[in-house]
């Protein structure tokens, strides 16, 4: 007798397994929701970057010029306050406003201009952020 039972016990386990495991045929959507299965194919879909395009001489020059005029404009700056960096960090912003500014463009104005876009860029969040 118990040896049936033991056996009718463990078949039964094994046919609810085969009706509750995944199978390829269900394996996209579990619960037959096609909300949701629709859902991670558009995210999947939507997160493939974008396929590079080619960018010509004109816009490279366009693009530099803009560079320049927001960055490397040079300025007087009035008044005037320490800010210390790390060495390499200074030497990268010198090379950058020697090499791509104007003469009178220094890496203070380089870094001050740097910084007013970075604040600019950011006012909302900053402000959003304040007020947590």
């Amino acid at each position: 007798m118990k040896s049936d039972n033991s056996i009718n016990s463990t078949s039964s386990v094994n046919s609810d397994n085969t009706v509750n495991c995944t199978t390829p045929a269900n394996a996209d959507n579990l619960f037959d929701n096609e909300q949701i299965a629709t859902e991670a194919t558009a995210i999947t879909a939507t997160t493939e970057p974008p396929k590079q395009q080619r960018i010509g001489k004109q816009q490279r020059k366009s693009d530099f010029s803009e560079f320049k005029a927001t960055f490397l404009a040079p300025a007087k700056l009035v008044n005037r306050h320490a800010l210390n960096i790390e060495g390499d960090l200074w030497d990268q912003l010198e090379r950058v406003s020697r090499i791509l500014g104007d003469r009178g463009t220094t890496v203070s104005s380089y870094a001050n201009a740097i910084l007013a876009e970075h604040l600019k860029q950011y006012a909302d969040d900053i402000e959003i952020w304040r007020k947590l």
